[in-house]
């Protein structure tokens, strides 16, 4: 976020993020106005998959609905995205955006390429680019 300040001079942020710790750090960066949906984020804290457990009720379907839906439309709006491209909601934000602007805006993957209108791709790429993010850790 940081380098991308600088270098586009950006100062307004939009968060979405199911991580709580990411929200508080990009919102304590001098210099940035961080914007981010009024959610409880410990509902995403699970071992298990979100769709996993919304099909067996253990969280507010109608809230984790809603609020993917604003974050991902919000995002589509955003002037510039950074994201993780290898989640289908992030590249999904990413092609929102750019149809809605009718041109590539600036972005940032923070670990795999961006693929315009990629089908599911093999799970050897997925393991591909997941073991490039982790090489980086």
């Amino acid at each position: 976020v940081r380098a991308v300040s600088n270098l586009y001079g950006v100062t307004n942020v939009f968060v979405a993020s199911d991580d709580e710790a990411a929200v508080r750090a990009i919102a304590a960066m001098p210099g940035i106005r961080a914007m981010h949906l009024p959610l409880d984020r410990t509902v995403y804290d699970s071992k298990w998959w979100i769709d996993h457990r919304a099909q067996y009720g253990t969280l507010d379907r109608k809230l984790v609905s809603e609020s993917a839906l604003l974050d991902l439309l919000l995002l589509a709006e955003c002037d510039m995205l950074i994201g993780t491209f290898s989640s289908h909601f992030s590249s999904a934000a990413f092609e929102l955006s750019v149809f809605r602007k009718g041109k590539v805006p600036p972005y940032v993957s923070v670990d795999c390429p961006w693929k315009p209108a990629r089908p599911l791709g093999s799970m050897r790429e997925l393991a591909v680019c997941n073991e490039r993010v982790v090489a980086r850790s």
